[in-house]
């Protein structure tokens, strides 16, 4: 089913383009992004898991395609280093006998590589400034998943690498943002992207993300 709705989308996507197209320009974009996993995890009114940001980057191109004077289409192409760092509070170590050791938290980092299809709608203000929003579809290519901090020493250190089919690898959002034209070559925008369905039955990516575009 959500393989079905991903093809219509992109489907749907292209036929907009081609009906619409006007003029069209190509370029080369890049940035940094603060990522994380939502909603953190409670039992009760206790919070067990947290997910706090992690610092990654972008890079890929895009096609503008100008369909008014005020809107404008951009597909674009990009590959994500994206994820989350994971907070285990309070866990308890008992020994053999059953006797409290200690109560710790457990750090993780998860290391996300992904390949994304952001279809923007951009709607310019004036010539400097313009709104843009559309859907971003998303494949997962790899998950490392570290632990980088652990009291007990049990885990510390431990790196795993995700390639199989253990995770949801298809992610499907929402993109919000605004864009300022520096010059005739060059533009910065920056976007928020919120995940639309659940992975892994629970989580969904938040993203914040600031690049610069070059029109080539």
């Amino acid at each position: 089913m959500k393989k079905n709705f991903l093809i219509i989308l992109i489907l749907l996507a292209n036929i907009s383009i081609n009906a619409q197209t006007t003029k069209m320009n190509f370029g080369l974009k890049s940035g940094i992004n603060m990522s994380k996993y939502t909603p953190d995890v409670y039992v009760g009114n206790s919070r067990i898991v947290e997910y706090q940001g992690k610092i990654g980057f972008y890079i890929g191109g895009y096609s503008n395609i100008k369909i008014s004077k005020k809107f404008r289409i951009q597909p674009e192409l990009l590959f994500s280093n994206q994820g989350t760092k994971r907070v285990f509070e309070d866990i308890s170590l008992f020994d053999s006998n059953g006797i409290l050791i200690g109560v710790s938290d457990i750090e993780e980092t998860i290391n996300e590589s992904v390949i994304s299809l952001p279809i923007i709608l951009q709607y310019f203000i004036n010539e400097k400034f313009n709104l843009e929003s559309g859907i971003q579809l998303g494949y997962v290519i790899n998950r490392k998943q570290e632990t980088t901090k652990d009291s007990f020493g049990l885990n510390q250190g431990n790196n795993s690498q995700n390639n199989n089919t253990n995770y949801d690898k298809f992610d499907l959002g929402f993109n919000l943002g605004l864009g300022y034209k520096i010059s005739e070559k060059l533009r910065i925008n920056i976007r928020y992207f919120l995940g639309l369905i659940e992975r892994d039955n629970s989580i969904k990516p938040s993203i914040f993300s600031l690049g610069i575009e070059y029109e080539i």
